[in-house]
């Protein structure tokens, strides 16, 4: 039976948090009168004043350069304020050209970040840090991403961010043992969830009053026209969930952009005419642009027929893209349309960065090209897109097969040195186009190369709305310093960043990045162990250990002393730094590196299990559709066995 969201005991509650972090947080509440609320109309506009909308906008494994006014340079359209400019350059190289004018709107009416990091290599835990603040591996989410047959997802003890504001106003009944969060923020996520689909691991689960979206990847099941290689029973089909209920099986991905912008326009609407004042949350992490399933590569994308090449049949990258960004406009207009343009921040950034491997499925490195990595793989390594492997020939050296079908489905791969971004921690997929928007608190027009993580927006978002991240033992940060600055003062303080002498790079911020993928350790292949491989101390890059993105052939290599890169001045990661430059930062580096793993608690490993029997499924009776297939010969095809039969899933 499923968690009525608006009651808790105390015993269920402190199950779900850490008694630290209950104690500390309901005191601050209670402090601030937050236990004792009046339900009066004027209490509750005075609520909505001091504690805005929030609306976070998450894309799937979308690219620096996919988004047009970090593909173009500076994009406030306002004169530049540094000479020369210590922004990324566009790239040369960009193969992206998609349109993104809505999403572009929040860089000339918000902040544009240009040293926005990923939290993690790959979906689940990024989607994990950015709920929780934390890095994935204290949560457990690691080392792979949840497939469509995992057995665990995000632990329920785990605090999210719909959590924490769902208790800014709680009424404590003592006599019942109850906790009402009636008068919190309204709560919804439309989109990809990814961090468990059983029913204790949903996002009704997790905080929010409402879901609708696709539990995992758009690689994790077939639709219709687009049969997945790994489901050879045509069973495994995408679902599309309204709460805990499956609606609709296989997803029709024709319409899920017009589902998706229309309930959250619907939930931003009914917060705000019938919410009483209450503040929301609105958690928008888009499916776009993740590609379709292996292993029909000329099919790869998706988008809705406004979006779809007319000629083809068939979506391509940028149509994917801009598809996601009609989404955002409708989100942005219905902001404006309801007059809470002002109250409400909206965040915009991207969970990673493009899976090379997948070629025109998948984005742009942009300025990002990990080129040290090109130079340093073996020429005869062949990375290939999901569920290939490579077999090459003398003709083609990248050939890449489905296994099984290799004379239908081949096609070339890429070196390894080139596959840098998705499920790697090279620059590509950990620089994350980033822009916050909040009228009248942060600066038009205004642009930052601080370096911030995904980790840094439950911090924030708390810090704003009065509750001391510090009291939630977080790795995120409080970054309002850096939204709320001034251009004057916010340049100021970055030329002289650019200025300092290097020993005092040793007070910086540090970042951890991890990631799977070793030749040998305590987990199951391909996996080996969880490990940090770089860390960054302000501008400088520290790597421990090289290697290109998820599985490929190339084996990890281990650097004493670190190789090092300014990943500000050298963005590509091209020139490594002489390592008897920068003994005094390496040695710190170290420090904290270690200092950091004592910290973590090692929590099981939650992505590793996996079990048919969770595959999610409508009615078996009904081969886990909700409506008749529309390719019917395609169908008969599948179920004789004489189209796709296997995989390296």
């Amino acid at each position: 039976m499923m968690r009525n969201n608006k009651q808790f005991t105390m015993r269920k509650m402190k199950m779900k948090m850490k008694d630290v972090i209950i104690q500390s947080l309901l005191v601050l509440l209670l402090s601030n009168c937050f236990a004792s609320i009046s339900t009066s109309v004027a209490h509750r506009e005075h609520h909505r004043s001091d504690h805005p909308n929030i609306v976070i906008l998450f894309a799937d494994n979308l690219g620096y350069n996919d988004i047009g006014t970090f593909r173009s340079g500076s994009g406030s359209g306002s004169k530049k304020d540094y000479s020369p400019s210590p922004y990324p350059p566009p790239s040369s190289s960009s193969s992206s050209s998609s349109h993104t004018p809505n999403i572009d709107s929040l860089a000339r009416d918000g902040m544009k970040f240009h040293n926005w990091n990923s939290a993690a290599h790959l979906c689940s835990a990024s989607r994990a840090a950015l709920l929780t603040g934390r890095y994935p591996v204290r949560s457990g989410v690691y080392p792979a991403v949840f497939k469509p047959d995992a057995v665990n997802g995000l632990r329920p003890e785990e605090v999210t961010i719909a959590e924490y504001l769902k208790m800014m106003d709680v009424n404590i009944d003592e006599r019942e043992g109850n906790v009402d969060f009636d008068f919190g923020y309204a709560t919804s996520i439309v989109g990809k969830w990814h961090l468990g689909h059983r029913p204790e691991y949903l996002p009704t689960s997790q905080g929010f009053d409402s879901w609708l979206g696709v539990p995992y990847h758009m690689s994790g099941g077939s639709t219709d026209g687009h049969v997945c290689g790994f489901d050879t029973n045509a069973t495994m089909w995408l679902p599309l969930f309204n709460g805990t209920e499956i609606i609709e099986q296989p997803v029709d991905v024709r319409t899920l952009a017009e589902k998706y912008a229309e309930a959250a326009e619907d939930f931003m609407e009914q917060s705000v005419d019938n919410g009483n004042g209450r503040p929301f949350l609105l958690y928008l992490p888009f499916s776009h642009v993740h590609q379709l399933c292996a292993p029909q590569q000329d099919a790869c994308q998706w988008a809705g027929p406004a979006f779809t090449s007319p000629s083809t049949g068939n979506a391509t990258f940028d149509d994917a893209v801009e598809e996601m960004d009609w989404i955002a406009g409708k989100v942005l207009d219905k902001i404006d349309d309801l007059q809470i343009t002002n109250d409400t921040i909206v965040i915009f950034t991207s969970d990673n960065g493009p899976w090379v491997a997948e070629q025109s499925c998948s984005g742009s490195k942009g300025p990002f090209d990990g080129k040290w990595l090109q130079y340093n793989v073996d020429e005869k390594c062949t990375a290939c897109p999901h569920d290939y492997v490579p077999s090459p020939t003398a003709e083609r050296p990248r050939r890449c097969v489905f296994p099984g079908k290799e004379e239908v489905f081949n096609l070339d791969g890429v070196h390894c040195g080139d596959d840098t971004g998705l499920g790697g921690v090279w620059e590509s997929n950990l620089r994350m186009p980033a822009l916050v928007r909040w009228p009248g608190k942060i600066e038009a027009g205004s642009e930052t190369m601080e370096m911030v993580s995904t980790l840094d927006v439950l911090p924030t978002i708390l810090s704003i709305v009065g509750i001391d991240p510090a009291s939630a033992n977080l790795d995120g940060v409080d970054i309002s310093n850096i939204l709320f600055q001034s251009r004057r003062d916010r340049n100021e303080h970055e030329n002289k960043k650019t200025k300092r002498i290097d020993e005092e790079l040793l007070q910086d911020r540090i970042l951890f990045f991890w990631r799977d993928g070793f030749k040998n350790g305590p987990l199951p292949q391909p996996f080996g162990r969880f490990d940090v491989v770089a860390a960054k101390l302000g501008k400088i890059k520290a790597w421990f250990y090289t290697k290109s993105a998820h599985y490929n052939a190339d084996e990890e290599v281990f650097h004493d002393p670190p190789l090092l890169f300014n990943v500000i001045d050298d963005p590509a990661e091209a020139y490594p730094l002489n390592p008897d430059d920068y003994e005094d930062i390496i040695q710190e580096v170290k420090r904290r590196v270690a200092e950091h793993k004592l910290t973590v608690d090692w929590v099981t490993p939650l992505t590793v299990a996996r079990d048919p029997k969770y595959i999610p499924c409508v009615d078996k009776r009904t081969n886990c559709r909700t409506h008749a297939y529309e390719y019917e010969e395609e169908y008969t095809q599948i179920l004789d066995g004489n189209k796709v039969s296997s995989s390296t899933e």
